[in-house]
């Protein structure tokens, strides 16, 4: 079996896993919270490197877009405010690409999508979100790992 192949298996079983799990044990993440986190991870290379990238990347997003609704919730305002203030964040995440380990531009705003997308307005929101992208970066990492052991493992 190639790599490839055994990546993609791999990858299969275990989101089959996590949404097993999630539903059976009714873990308050969403698997498709995760899916984002997945795909980022194979589109910032893989290994331990893309592993790295997609962590921070995409759990800065997350922070990002909660000091965002702070800031909203603080000074209020009309819709242009509002409007202001989410321009002003993405500025944000586009200059933090400066620093070589936040580079990752791609997955920081995937993680403010979600963010937004799965209405975080708290802490304990953003810490919810935050677990299902780290779950979905760790299923790539270890399906492109454990795929590339199996296709080492010719018979």
């Amino acid at each position: 079996m190639n790599a490839s192949t055994a990546r993609a298996l791999l990858v299969g079983l275990l989101v089959a896993v996590w949404v097993y799990v999630s539903v059976v044990a009714r873990v308050n993440l969403a698997v498709w919270v995760g899916l984002v986190a997945l795909g980022c991870s194979f589109a910032a290379g893989g290994g331990v490197p893309g592993l790295q990238k997609t962590l921070v990347g995409t759990l800065s997003g997350v922070v990002w877009f909660l000091v965002a609704v702070m800031v909203r919730d603080a000074v209020g305002g009309t819709t242009i405010v509002r409007a202001l203030i989410f321009g002003a964040t993405a500025s944000g995440i586009m200059l933090l690409a400066r620093v070589p380990l936040m580079a990752f531009t791609a997955g920081a705003f995937a993680g403010a999508g979600v963010a937004w997308a799965a209405g975080v307005n708290t802490v304990t929101e953003a810490i919810r979100v935050g677990v299902a992208l780290a779950i979905g970066a760790l299923i790539g990492f270890v399906a492109e790992r454990v795929g590339g052991m199996v296709a080492a493992r010719r018979m």
